[in-house]
């Protein structure tokens, strides 16, 4: 049976870091407000690939540097080369990012996004992908693949966010890609709570602590 051992990876396209056994992944491309390239797309997916056999990390807590959690896809480095692709590498990158979302719902360890600011496109899908989201009033999500000639089904939006939402409300983003507030994203039920923006790292982390008993993991909160 394959194991692992995480606690030293190194990873290359974004930072992380594990105290205990909780491993914190943070997007820091700041003065972009922390967006998605085609290799850190590639990383994540690996790592989360390999999450399922870690034997010493429990919890997985992902944030953004500098007041941002992710703008989604680099415009400049992802997007602009997009355009020009033919169809087989367009498919190819698809299947990429569809593969980072599905490895992240695959990873048995909890994972808790902890987001501030800017949260759109891929980040939102990071969001959905995660399995708890503490969010700040002054975070803006939206599902913006409908504003850039993209469907509501691209990373597979449209069939987490109803079960996370309820359908009503997610054909509201999805068909529109309209930015909502922190306030607006708890009362539809994206956020499980908002946090100040100065704790809302530390909040994700709390609720991250992992109790250790014979057989199962509890994430204990406050």
């Amino acid at each position: 049976m394959k194991k692992v051992k995480l606690a030293d990876y190194k990873a290359s396209h974004f930072a992380y870091a594990v105290s205990g056994k909780v491993a914190t992944i943070t997007l820091n491309r700041p003065e972009r407000n922390n967006p998605l390239t085609f290799d850190s797309y590639g990383e994540l997916r690996d790592l989360f690939r390999e999450m399922v056999y870690a034997t010493d990390i429990k919890a997985v807590v992902f944030a953004g540097e500098g007041g941002n959690f992710c703008s989604g896809g680099d415009v400049h480095e992802i997007i602009g080369p997009l355009v020009k692709m033919a169809m087989p590498e367009l498919l190819e990158f698809t299947r990429m990012t569809g593969d980072m979302v599905k490895a992240m719902r695959a990873c048995p360890q909890p994972i808790i996004a902890a987001i501030d600011g800017v949260c759109t496109g891929a980040g939102a899908m990071i969001a959905c992908a995660s399995d708890l989201r503490f969010g700040t009033a002054r975070s803006k999500l939206a599902f913006l693949f409908v504003r850039v000639g993209l469907a509501g089904a691209d990373m597979g939006a449209c069939t987490l966010l109803p079960r996370l939402i309820g359908l009503s409300r997610a054909a509201d983003l999805l068909y529109t890609g309209r930015v909502i507030g922190g306030d607006e994203a708890e009362r539809f039920g994206f956020y499980n709570r908002l946090v100040d923006p100065e704790h809302v790292l530390e909040e994700a982390t709390a609720m991250a602590v992992v109790e250790k008993r014979p057989g199962e993991v509890t994430l204990v909160g406050h």
